[in-house]
């Protein structure tokens, strides 16, 4: 018996997404049709592979086997293309999401530079509103900003490129609170921080150790942007952690002060997340070199 391997590929969509509409965003085709080939392979199995209800679905014994030994075949039968036509054009979809604001005009030109190398290749970019570092089901590569650990999870990640921080006042408000000596000090000064401290994430420091230390800060004014962060600084509402690079003028035109302390601010990070896999596709690998290659002569 000959079994259709495109719909053995998106049964295995199906058993791993668990829902028929996260299966046909992830392989970009309507949902009507997912269901149809599921009827269809059952049909020349002669048996059900999945129990449908109203609320979930979940695989019968016959489809858990199948989707393990599918599993199996599919991802060897993916190594083998990926070898024979590793010389070719990348081609197909190649999904991601990129930090809004300032992930958008550093990676702007780098994104276009890569789509004009490679005219096969579809690629569908989107833009977060908010720092995360969960894929999607129907993304391929998260890029994010992130200062500190990433939690863990069922996801790969990889860092691309990070940029030294530090802490930042402007004189006005130094002259209202003296200069703090110790971190600790900042738990009771005016704090500019991130949204993601409104979820219990402090400012982390790195000590000589290189241990993380985390200060819990008195915020009032919360952003997801450092444009907004840098824009708060200047008007002096109070302390905030930035990448060096983007205070450098306003700390020679004596605009702001970096703020030294025994502990150094946690770098922020451009982390590159994708799904567990054991080997990458070739579209995400040749973009993430690329990426990496143009960041390296970035300042």
């Amino acid at each position: 018996m000959s079994i259709d391997l495109n719909l053995l590929r998106i049964f295995s969509a199906v058993a791993e997404q668990a829902q028929f509409a996260s299966a046909a965003r992830s392989l970009s085709m309507p949902t009507s049709n997912v269901s149809r080939a599921i009827k269809q392979l059952e049909q020349q199995l002669n048996c059900r592979l999945i129990d449908r209800t109203t609320r979930k679905m979940r695989l019968t014994e016959q489809g858990k086997i199948l989707y393990q030994q599918a599993k199996k075949t599919l991802y060897e039968l993916d190594n083998v293309v990926e070898h024979i036509t590793s010389d070719g054009p990348l081609t197909g979809t190649f999904r991601l999401t990129i930090p809004s604001e300032y992930g958008s005009e550093l990676l702007a030109d780098i994104l276009a530079d890569f789509a004009a190398l490679h005219p096969n290749l579809t690629i569908q970019c989107d833009t977060q509103l908010m720092p995360r570092n969960v894929i999607e089901d129907d993304i391929d590569l998260l890029l994010t900003f992130h200062r500190g650990q990433l939690a863990d999870s069922s996801y790969h990640s990889r860092l691309i490129k990070s940029w030294r921080s530090i802490v930042v006042a402007s004189e006005s408000l130094l002259t209202k609170t003296g200069i703090p000596t110790d971190i600790e000090q900042l738990s009771q000064l005016p704090c500019i921080s991130s949204l993601s401290a409104l979820e219990g994430q402090p400012w982390i420091f790195i000590d000589k150790e290189q241990n993380p230390v985390k200060v819990t800060i008195n915020s009032c004014y919360r952003v997801n942007s450092a444009i907004l962060a840098k824009a708060a600084v200047l008007k002096g509402l109070g302390f905030a952690i930035l990448a060096e690079h983007c205070c450098l003028d306003a700390i020679k035109a004596g605009k702001l002060r970096a703020i030294s302390f025994p502990q150094q601010p946690a770098s922020i990070s451009l982390v590159a997340i994708y799904a567990s896999r054991r080997s990458l596709s070739r579209n995400i690998e040749h973009f993430l070199a690329f990426l990496t290659q143009r960041l390296s002569k970035a300042p």
